[in-house]
């Protein structure tokens, strides 16, 4: 566990581009709703195909790229319902959807660069904790966000915990979770695997709900989404070659 000046601030720019991608979701909620959000969320996963192919120099095959893309489709598929639609939002939320998109791809993309290593620093990072590196990501992160509160004029909140209660709490707790078990995908997998990952287990919670809200069947969204995500990830796992 070392301690290198420049390599700690190049953690600065993925946790800024988290922090960007985390406030647009407010945006874009409070603009759109939550509906479109989840839906034009999916987006993201080409804009890191993009960008991963723009810094890590991935290449993907045709075959690959129809994959990701009916993992999109089969993704937002599973967000419709009978009485849900595109809302007719603002400009400003579109821009925040496009913003969002290019801000998380991207700091996915630096953080698996980081953690993982490229050509020039690759020995480095192979050999540091991932405990180390996700201090060091999330020192920014935290950073970025203290900077925003104590900048924001607002009379009403008293501290910065004011009206959490233990829900607000364990939705913080799992959040974290979910962000430490990204890091080991993106440092022992890559990008692609955590798009994968995601679209799973956006079905895995299109079902839950469904089966707590006692249905008698699976609608047919969640089935034609299960259907285009287990293709997407079988036309993916084909060989290059086959392109």
């Amino acid at each position: 566990m070392k301690l290198s000046l420049r390599r700690f601030l190049s953690f600065c720019l993925p946790a800024l581009c988290y922090f960007v991608s985390n406030n647009c979701m407010f945006y874009i909620i409070k603009d759109l709703g939550p509906t479109t959000f989840q839906i034009l969320n999916n987006l993201k996963v080409l804009f890191t195909g993009m960008l991963m192919f723009v810094f890590l120099g991935r290449k993907l095959s045709w075959l690959r790229w129809k994959a990701l893309i009916l993992l999109v489709i089969g993704s937002m598929v599973t967000q419709l319902e009978a009485d849900s639609s595109l809302s007719a939002g603002t400009r400003s939320g579109y821009f925040f959807v496009l913003l969002n998109s290019a801000a998380a791809g991207a700091g996915g993309v630096m953080s698996e660069l980081l953690l993982k290593g490229g050509k020039s620093v690759g020995d480095v990072a192979a050999a540091e904790s991932i405990h180390w590196q996700n201090c060091q990501l999330y020192f920014f992160g935290l950073l970025f966000g203290m900077i925003s509160l104590l900048t924001k004029q607002n009379s009403d909140v008293e501290h910065p915990l004011a009206g959490f209660n233990f829900w607000a709490l364990c939705t913080v707790v799992s959040l974290t979770m979910c962000g430490l078990m990204v890091s080991f995908i993106l440092k022992y997998l890559d990008n692609f695997a955590k798009c994968f990952v995601q679209a799973v287990s956006m079905i895995l919670v299109a079902v839950g709900h469904a089966s707590t809200t006692h249905q008698h069947s699976i609608p047919l969204r969640i089935g034609l989404g299960i259907a285009l995500v287990c293709l997407a990830i079988e036309q993916y796992s084909l060989p290059q070659a086959t392109a």
